[in-house]
């Protein structure tokens, strides 16, 4: 029985090492061989420990929030595209016009960014982001200032409004991401 269980022990810490980033090997390489000198009453401590570790150490790697920050980043993208194709799709059958080609056209812009940053990385974000705010700002300012308040004229600040926050949380999170990464790097 205890064989069994110095022997799960031992996968355990093995996981530990394999789920560390690669700059922290070492680390684990001496957990491992202090493994054998852990008390036997003390071991299971010990594993919860180095696992706990590991999983610690690989979240807050630069490679690892690089990764899940672009994948929210072209995930997010993906999925408003396919929420505004789904509105232009509505919109068609009621003849809306000119709400559908918004719909069509907000897709085609955030599928473009979602390959731009796919292709290129955090900074494909923050170049095709900025400029496309304060287009958008200009354009709910010419709407909220220029036009007299119509359901119509509500909906389409409505719609632009939505596109600025999606856009101000991109642009935000690729930011982040882009200075975090290098910042984490020089500290390792």
């Amino acid at each position: 029985m205890s064989s069994k269980r110095n022997s799960l022990a031992r996968a355990c810490v093995v996981l530990a090492f394999k789920i560390a980033p690669p700059v922290r090997r070492s680390w684990f390489a001496a957990m491992a061989a202090e493994f054998d000198h852990v008390p036997e009453a003390e071991r299971w401590r010990f594993v919860a420990g180095c696992l706990f570790t590991a999983v610690t150490e690989r979240i807050i790697s630069p490679a690892f929030i690089h990764e899940v920050a672009r994948s929210v980043l072209v995930g997010g993208a993906m999925v408003w595209a396919a929420l505004n194709i789904r509105f232009a799709g509505r919109m068609s059958v009621t003849d809306a016009f000119v709400l559908e080609v918004f719909g069509y056209g907000t897709a085609l812009l955030f599928v473009v960014g979602a390959i731009a940053t796919a292709r290129f990385g955090f900074r494909a974000t923050i170049s095709l982001a900025a400029p496309l705010i304060a287009v958008l700002t200009m354009a709910a300012t010419m709407i909220w200032l220029g036009s007299a308040p119509t359901p119509m004229s509500n909906l389409y600040l409505a719609l632009i409004v939505e596109d600025l926050v999606i856009l101000m949380f991109a642009l935000a999170l690729a930011v982040s991401a882009a200075r975090l990464i290098p910042l984490r790097q020089g500290l390792n």
